[in-house]
């Protein structure tokens, strides 16, 4: 008997543009998912991997069009089959969220704002299932501990005792004191208290297992997961992919794990497939497509991700196979792909940096919200011409550290030295902090929120130049601009275009042209490729390397994923809740890691030749 629960076959999607049914976006694709089985479907942005899986969906928008001839077909059961591309929208409400459901990849995009974590839980439960008001918020209570995004009960009274203590402290004793009703009271309260909270008062990882709890709360057949934990910190991607691949075990639920990161494929898929501009190109069991691939396509996909125990000076770009299709081992020595820095280059490198005059230090830095420390007596410094990675999860402070270098964020106390400026003394109208913030740029993470979409990519190189009174004439600023964007790689007619015609790397790239636009001295690359594909992540990452050896640039590198930290810096910082835990030499991080910290960090590092 056929154990096959979803069957794809000539899938062929196609979408207007100027109101001409002309961009493919699925090119007559077909494959199968078996009952239990998780697929891996990897591929760049653009290559067909959402629009795939919204037509399993049945979202595909009226701008897209399924033609007749692709088919879906849903097995109920090992003999009886739906046709999902002929349900109409109310036939499909029987099966969408309830048989087939689905994690889209950006979760803080797809819950309303306006109403509570609770509201939508309940919301997506009562849809599907005759439950009462109260069994339904049981029912989303459950959901929530079992994807532990809610601590358990035991947890909770743990918690109890610990705050009563705290409060009574000697005159406490739980075994006399313990009221059960108060315990109960107080673990009940925790509970609602969550269900009031609103999307915002999450953080990417808890709003991720919210999804994955309402995905879950039908115990659907099919669940697909898109790009779930992309941009997501190392060590929550690890607990998230955890998480999924024990429902999908426990539950038997057959899933379709979509990524562009064939080094988190690795972790959690049973077979894989690989598109390219809507093809499937390549397919199989995991460990030959991942370890024994035979399409170009496929071999730099995964020679695009940075190794985490090999230095190389230059990361694989998807363009470098085009030309030499036959099997190639990614991290041989080979001029085409890579050329490993040897230990004695590394450490004349690290002797070179150390040896050169320190361009910042900071110096008993704290900063505080509401009286609650984010930054906890900070020290260190950065050497000119090197760059320092800064990892950690989210919220241990990385950022707000940026920030306030570039004195956005007022500090409790501490300094902050920059050349011969002490940044936190000057005054917010100083010439000297005008200077500095010219001597000073910032990278941030998403390139899409970073550009103002009413000005031209002209007009933002050149906004930076008008506001610090550099060249007075627009024929020299426009000329500057334009050199700029063939630095970066993208051409002169880029010039007139807006923002939203580009692609998030080329958005990226524009980002990077404007930063260089004040020819600055120091650099903060703020989580500036771990929303990119890692094909165009490895561009960008090369792009920031020739740049600031040509412009002789300091950088501060933040990142959650330590192998593009690896592949970047002279030093690496590690921090956690507010506080520099450890810092040495690259070398010494990745291969000595002294705090425990540090080393589930790197466990946490989706990796495909761990041993390399």
């Amino acid at each position: 008997m056929s154990n096959i629960i979803l069957d794809v076959s000539n899938l062929h999607v196609e979408f207007y543009v100027n109101r001409e049914l002309n961009k493919i976006a699925v090119d007559d694709i077909s494959f199968q998912l078996e009952r239990g089985d998780i697929l891996g479907i990897v591929g760049e942005s653009g290559s067909g991997k959402s629009v795939t899986s919204l037509a399993i969906m049945g979202l595909i928008q009226k701008s897209g069009k399924i033609t007749s001839d692709s088919k879906i077909k849903y097995y109920v059961t090992q003999q009886n089959y739906i046709e999902t591309t002929k349900l109409n929208s109310k036939e499909w409400t029987q099966y969408r969220g309830k048989k087939i459901a689905m994690i889209f990849q950006e979760p803080m995009s797809s819950f309303n704002p306006l109403y509570t974590i609770g509201y939508q839980l309940l919301e997506a439960i009562e849809l599907h299932q005759n439950l009462s008001k109260k069994e339904a918020k049981n029912k989303a209570i459950e959901l929530l501990q079992y994807v532990k995004v809610l601590e358990d009960d035991i947890t909770l009274e743990k918690n109890y005792l610990s705050e009563k203590t705290q409060v009574k402290k000697s005159t406490f004793s739980p075994k006399n004191n313990l009221d059960q009703k108060q315990v109960q009271s107080y673990i009940k309260e925790q509970k609602e208290a969550f269900l009031r909270r609103y999307p915002h008062e999450l953080s990417g990882g808890q709003l991720q297992r919210v999804m994955i709890a309402m995905a879950i709360s039908c115990k659907p057949d099919i669940l697909i997961a898109d790009e779930p934990t992309t941009a997501l910190d190392v060590t929550i991607q690890k607990a998230i992919l955890k998480l999924l691949l024990g429902l999908c075990k426990q539950n038997n639920i057959s899933m379709i794990f979509i990524s562009h990161d064939l080094g988190v494929i690795n972790e959690i898929a049973d077979k894989v497939l690989v598109m390219y501009k809507g093809k499937i190109v390549e397919r199989g069991k995991k460990d030959q497509i991942l370890y024994h691939p035979k399409h170009y396509y496929t071999r730099s996909l995964i020679a695009c991700l940075p190794p985490l125990k090999t230095k190389i000076d230059r990361l694989p770009v998807i363009s470098n196979f085009f030309h030499h299709k036959e099997i190639i081992d990614p991290f041989e020595q080979n001029n085409l792909i890579n050329r490993i820095i040897s230990d004695k280059e590394i450490e004349d490198r690290e002797k070179d940096v150390i040896d050169k005059k320190v361009l910042l230090s900071v110096r008993n830095l704290t900063v505080e919200f509401n009286e609650v420390k984010v930054l906890n007596d900070i020290n260190f410094e950065v050497y000119t011409g090197e760059t320092l990675g800064l990892v950690g999860e989210s919220g241990c402070g990385k950022s707000t550290l940026s920030k306030t270098i570039l004195k956005l964020i007022k500090a409790k106390q501490g300094n902050i030295l920059f050349d011969k400026y002490e940044i936190l003394k000057l005054s917010d109208n100083s010439n000297f902090l005008r200077k500095l913030r010219k001597d000073i740029q910032i990278i941030f993470q998403n390139p899409y929120n970073s550009l103002n979409p009413r000005l031209t990519v002209g007009e933002t190189i050149m906004e930076p130049m008008i506001i610090h009174k550099i060249e007075k004439k627009y024929a020299k600023r426009k000329e500057i601009a334009e050199t700029l964007l063939k630095l970066v790689g993208l051409e002169e007619m880029s010039f007139e275009c807006y923002p939203q015609e580009f692609s998030g790397g080329q958005r990226q790239r524009i980002c990077i042209a404007r930063a260089l636009a004040l020819n600055p001295r120091f650099i903060i690359c703020d989580e500036s490729v771990s929303a990119l594909d890692v094909s165009i992540q490895a561009q960008i990452l090369n792009l920031l390397k020739e740049i600031q050896q040509e412009f002789k640039l300091t950088c501060i590198f933040i990142s959650h994923d330590l192998s593009v930290v690896r592949f970047m810096s002279d030093r690496i910082m590690v921090m956690k809740k507010g506080e520099i835990v450890e810092l040495g030499t690259t070398e010494e991080i990745i291969s000595n890691p002294k705090i425990e910290y540090t080393k589930e960090l790197l466990n946490s590092v989706p990796q495909l030749y761990k041993d390399k």
